[in-house]
């Protein structure tokens, strides 16, 4: 017997289940062959029972009740020498309109005599007229040149003097004391930066950490004092999770 290796059974290809269906390659796959012409020239498809039953019409409804055939139906003889009580008399009455009801004024309104001959005042004739408004002052062909407009500012306000509340309230308003404008993006730097020596304390932070002459170093690296160490009771107290948050993990 020939011994199979690990290598050989993990090669083979998945065996496909017995249920599998292939996926269809293109969008236009068919399930079946299309029905074709018979011998007769005919060609003849076939329905099972719940095709049969679904091109059938819809059944009415046992209650229902079609439209009449014409708006005028026959009035029986009992209907036309019924009389009615005086309950359906007073029922039957339109309803009566409101004391203060007014119609609908006509389009065509009657003017009376004395409005015909009546005289409108001086007055009256002054409201009626247009509203009369100044000539623009536009010259021709000189619209879009403002050197050649007249100034409409009088000589007496040009030879004006304000008072001194006037120059006050005209002066700009004045900086706070403390506001700093926004430094330059270059600004010169003084000698005294240039020429001053870092103090020793300052040199000691400047210096980069010391590995001990490790060039090797990997900072990635946990060191085994930190595998080997076991946390305080305070620390697993902490490290330990809310009672109220945790959940039972669910296994099925």
């Amino acid at each position: 017997q020939v011994e199979v290796s690990r290598i050989d059974v993990l090669s083979r290809p998945k065996p496909i289940p017995p249920g599998h269906i292939e996926d269809r390659r293109s969008v236009y796959w068919i399930d079946r062959p299309p029905p074709t012409v018979g011998p007769d020239g005919i060609t003849k498809c076939f329905m099972n029972q719940h095709q049969l039953q679904l091109v059938k019409v819809k059944a009415l409804h046992p209650e229902y009740q079609g439209d009449r055939p014409t708006p005028i139906w026959a009035v029986s003889l009992g209907a036309q020498n019924a009389r009615p009580r005086p309950r359906l008399s007073v029922l039957a009455r339109p309803k009566a309109l409101p004391p203060d009801y007014q119609p609908k004024r006509s389009v065509y309104s009657t003017v009376s005599d004395s409005t015909k001959r009546f005289i409108a005042t001086q007055r009256l004739e002054q409201l009626a007229g247009p509203k009369m408004y100044g000539e623009l002052k536009i010259k021709q062909d000189t619209e879009w040149d403002w050197g050649e407009w007249r100034s409409e500012i009088p000589p007496a306000a040009k030879n004006a003097t304000a008072s001194a509340r006037v120059e006050t309230l005209a002066e700009a308003k004045r900086w706070h004391p403390e506001f700093l404008p926004n430094r330059t993006v270059q600004w010169a730097v003084s000698d005294n930066t240039k020429t001053s020596i870092a103090s020793i304390r300052l040199q000691q932070l400047s210096r980069p950490k010391s590995r001990g002459g490790n060039d090797d170093f990997d900072p990635y690296k946990v060191p085994r004092a930190a595998l080997l160490a076991q946390a305080s009771a305070r620390i697993s107290e902490l490290s330990t999770p809310i009672a109220r948050k945790v959940r039972t993990k669910k296994i099925v």
